[in-house]
């Protein structure tokens, strides 16, 4: 019988040691396979779930909303998810105004603020966030985020809402401050804050809640800085004109918000040259009185409604005192004693300024066969010639100035033309050089001003009436453009707008109260309220060679 030396392995045994042959096969099977086809397979980013778009909701506040007697000076909010603070110091409204400065401390969920001083007695107070809170992953900002508590045994519960409307545009404006203000004599928005106050939403509507139960003074404000003062310079206002009586139930207000620069018309500098010497006045002016003071004279003209421009012209003393009677804007006049002197001159000839000529309508606008032409310059007029200006009917007839009847303004600045011409396609006024001179002796360039003729079937025409007008009323009826840019104002009903290019309009009447043919603002010292605009409600689409019938506009009653 053979031997053998190796050892001899259970049946059992075996078994497991041919299982555990197979596992490892099957192991090194699923590695192989995971490194072929994970090289083949197509990195994916993860997607990170659905957008939260929920805003972060106040839980608890301490103190409690609408809490009586509070003598505290920490406010905290406890919110059911992590926040921000954004732009807290801006967002935040108190009212009424606490003049009680304070720090914020932002702790994960919760946000604390910190007054410096207790908050007034016998008071209801609302703290307004705004969107000052959002949630820290999205940026959502806490809705409706308002805490209101009192400092007395009652919470104070009168409201004063409304809208507000520019008066020019009627359009709604939004973030405008709306102030309730203590009914005093000697109240000045431009050094008081209001006691209450609200800022518009995106519609122009504002609310004040929780005021006390007495009359106030309504004021809105533009408060661009946000000082919460009224800068008259270049903010808006409105008002209502009688002190509000805020009682236990709401009041409603509308009102419309203007320009009212009521500032002291100042001399803001002067300015000396060789050639002219000119007077900058702190706001625009409506017109001026110039009386000179000795037997000398000085040309002169008012540029840009904000600056007096006097020509230095041979012979007149070193220095000529005249007196100013200046009308502003609100139609305030002022007199001021001012001496004009220009600067020595200091080379051999003096250098004058280009002299320059504009037109209305302007170069290659188009004319009707019977129209209102202006030639504006921009120095007062020492010679024109009538004969050598013409006025070339499609590039065949030549008809001199002189045979048109026009005349100059105070200023001798600007020539008002009423001509009549048969053109079919163009007409062109011929300025040849030397035929305008300037009060310094200069002279334009020769000119060749073109205006096609106008097609009536590129325009339209609108046509209507003013309902509810009074026989004693005087009002203005005005188209403006989208921008607000007025097309043409007439002064009776029926009206009819012709020549109208094709686009949007919008009709709107003034009431023009004191007759003087222009929309006159309001002031707050005086208690007097603007002209009143009225909308048609509907903006108008005009299409070339179309006739718009019965567009009518209604003064409300």
């Amino acid at each position: 019988m053979k031997t053998s030396n190796q050892p001899s392995i259970r049946p059992d045994v075996l078994g497991a040691f041919y299982i555990t042959r197979a596992m490892i096969k099957t192991l090194a099977l699923a590695i192989i396979c995971l490194l072929i086809f994970g090289r083949c397979a197509q990195e994916v980013v993860p997607t990170g779930g659905k957008k939260d778009s929920i805003p972060p909701n106040l839980v608890e506040s301490n103190p409690l909303n609408k809490t009586l007697n509070f003598k505290g000076r920490k406010i905290e909010l406890f919110f059911d998810e992590y926040v921000v603070v954004d732009n807290i110091n801006q967002k935040l409204i108190i009212t009424p105004e606490a003049d009680n400065p304070y720090s914020y401390k932002q702790n994960g969920m919760s946000v604390l603020l910190t007054f410096k001083n207790e908050f007034k007695d016998s008071t209801t107070f609302t703290l307004n966030f705004g969107d000052a809170i959002k949630d820290f992953a999205e940026k959502n900002p806490a809705k409706n985020l308002k805490l209101v508590f009192s400092t007395s045994n009652t919470l104070d519960s009168a409201r004063i809402y409304g809208s507000l409307k520019d008066i020019k545009t009627n359009k709604p404006i939004f973030d405008a401050l709306v102030g309730l203000y203590n009914v005093t004599d000697t109240l000045n928005i431009a050094k008081q804050k209001p006691y209450y106050f609200s800022r518009t939403d995106t519609s122009g509507v504002f609310s004040i809640e929780n005021i006390q139960s007495r009359e106030y003074k309504l004021i809105a404000i533009d408060d661009k800085n946000r000082n919460m003062l009224y800068n008259a310079k270049d903010e808006r206002m409105g008002f209502i004109s009688k002190p509000i009586k805020a009682g236990s139930d709401s009041a409603s207000y509308n009102l419309t918000m203007f320009l009212s620069d009521n500032t002291l018309l100042k001399i803001q500098r002067t300015i000396p040259r060789v050639n002219n010497y000119s007077v900058v006045f702190s706001k625009p002016i409506e017109k001026v009185n110039v009386t000179f003071m000795n037997k000398d004279t000085l040309p002169y003209l008012l540029e840009n409604g904000g600056a007096l421009k006097f020509f230095n012209v041979q012979p007149h003393p070193d220095s000529t005192l005249v007196k100013l009677s200046v009308t502003d804007s609100l139609g305030t006049v002022t007199d001021f004693d001012q001496k004009i002197a220009f600067q020595a001159p200091r080379g051999k000839e003096r250098q004058k300024d280009p002299f320059t000529i504009s037109t209305m309508p302007e170069s290659n606008k188009p004319v009707t066969n019977t129209f209102t032409y202006k030639l504006i310059l921009n120095k007062p007029v020492q010679f024109i010639d009538d004969q050598k200006i013409t006025l070339i009917t499609d590039s065949l007839t030549h008809e001199p100035l002189n045979a048109f009847k026009y005349e100059w303004n105070t200023n001798h600045n600007i020539l008002s033309i009423s001509a009549k011409s048969f053109a079919k396609d163009t007409v062109k006024w011929d300025l040849p050089k030397g035929s305008i001179i300037s009060v310094e002796g200069d002279t334009l360039a020769k000119m060749l001003l073109r205006h096609p003729i106008l097609k009536e079937e590129d325009y339209g025409q609108i046509k209507g009436a003013v309902i509810n007008a009074d026989t004693s009323m005087r009002f203005i009826v005005e188209l403006v453009d989208e921008q607000y840019k007025i097309f043409e104002s007439l002064y009776s009903s029926p009206y009819t707008f012709r020549h109208i290019p094709q686009g949007k309009y919008f009709l709107r009447i003034i009431v023009d109260k004191n007759r003087n043919k222009r929309w006159d603002t309001g002031e707050l010292d005086k208690d007097l309220q603007p002209e009143p605009i009225y909308y048609m409600p509907d903006k108008i689409l005009l299409k070339a060679n179309f006739e718009l019938n019965d567009v009518n506009i209604t003064i409300p009653k």
